[in-house]
C-alpha cells in the first residue's frame, strides 16, 4: 500500500510542474496579445506582402490556388492584386476590378460586407470580432500564436477567421477564413516588408479604357 501511495505521489509531483510550465508558456492572455498585435500594426506606416491564396468550395471539385500582392497603408488604405482581380480602397471607397469581365464595381467601404478587408483582421480586430488565443503553431518554420475571431453579430458574411501571428515580430503569417457560403480560404504571407514607400495614388483605381464602371455609391447603382 505504501508503495502505491509513493508511486501516486511521485506521479503527481511530475505532473504539477509540467502543468505549471505549460500554463506559464502561454505567457499572454487573449486580451494582452490582441493589444500588442494592434499596437504593432498601428505603429507601421505601410506593409508590402506577397501571398498565396487557396480556396476550397463545394462549387468546384479542385483546390484553386492564386498568387498575389498586397499593399497596406495606415490607417485604412489597401490594394490587393491577383491574376483575375484587383481590389483597391482609399479608405472611403472600394473598387473591385474583374479583368475577365472587364468591369469594375465601386462602392462605399462600409457597404462592402462581403469583402474581407485587411484592416479589419489586422489593425482593429478587437472592435470587429470576438477573439481568443488558441495556442501556438509552427507556420513555414516560424513559431506563431493562433488567434481565432468569430462574428459579434449573427448573419455576418465571414463566420470564423483564424490568424497566425509570428511570436517574434507579431506579424501575420497565415489567414484562414470561412464564409456563409461554406467557402474555405487560406492566405499564406511571404516577403513581408514594413514601412516601404507606397504612394497614395496606388490606393485609387483608375479604370483602363474599355472597362465598364458600375457605381454603387448611390442607391441602386449606376453604370458609366
Amino acid at each position: 500500500m505504501k508503495r502505491i501511495i509513493f508511486s501516486l505521489a511521485f506521479f503527481i509531483f511530475l505532473i504539477v510542474p509540467i502543468r505549471l510550465y505549460s500554463e506559464q508558456s502561454q505567457g499572454l492572455t487573449s486580451e494582452e496579445l490582441a493589444l500588442k498585435i494592434e499596437e504593432k500594426y498601428n505603429s507601421l506606416k505601410t506593409l508590402s506582402i506577397n501571398f498565396q491564396e487557396e480556396i476550397k468550395s463545394e462549387d468546384f471539385s479542385t483546390l484553386r490556388k492564386f498568387k498575389g500582392k498586397m499593399y497596406l497603408k495606415n490607417p485604412n488604405k489597401f490594394r490587393i492584386e491577383m491574376p483575375s482581380q484587383v481590389v483597391v480602397s482609399d479608405g472611403e471607397y472600394i473598387w473591385v476590378y474583374s479583368k475577365e469581365n472587364k468591369q469594375v464595381t465601386k462602392n462605399r467601404t462600409d457597404k462592402s460586407k462581403d469583402l474581407l478587408r485587411p484592416n479589419d483582421y489586422l489593425f482593429n480586430f478587437r472592435k470587429n470580432y470576438n477573439y481568443n488565443l488558441e495556442g501556438e503553431k509552427k507556420i513555414a518554420g516560424k513559431n506563431c500564436y493562433k488567434m481565432v475571431y468569430t462574428s459579434k453579430t449573427e448573419g455576418e458574411f465571414f463566420t470564423r477567421i483564424t490568424v497566425f501571428f509570428e511570436k517574434e515580430s507579431l506579424l501575420a503569417q497565415r489567414i484562414e477564413y470561412q464564409d456563409l457560403n461554406d467557402n474555405y480560404t487560406t492566405l499564406s504571407f511571404k516577403e513581408i516588408k514594413a514601412d516601404v514607400g507606397i504612394s497614395d495614388s496606388r490606393f485609387v483605381f483608375n479604370p483602363p479604357a474599355g472597362v465598364e464602371l458600375v457605381d454603387l455609391t448611390e442607391m441602386g447603382g449606376k453604370k458609366e
